[in-house]
């Protein structure tokens, strides 16, 4: 059986401006993002709190299901 070979690809380079310094410094913990741009946990909580809406609304969802189901079975049962 021939062996396997893994080849390591180059990474294309691409032009990168540097950081520019009239930014102002953010507080707070961070946590870096796939591309090294370092992203605080303020911006994360703006840019994904519609996933906690959604995640309440299936919460809400799933009880008034749940307690129909039990309803149901009490009456029809």
């Amino acid at each position: 059986m021939a062996r396997k070979v893994r080849r390591v690809r180059q990474p294309t380079t691409t032009p990168t401006t540097p950081p520019s310094r009239s930014e102002p410094s953010r507080r707070g913990r961070r946590a870096t993002a796939s591309r090294g741009r370092a992203t605080t946990v303020e911006d994360l909580r703006e840019e994904y709190a519609y996933v906690l809406r959604d995640l309440r609304r299936v919460f809400i969802l799933a009880l008034l299901m749940f307690s129909l189901l039990i309803a149901l079975n009490l009456w029809l049962g």
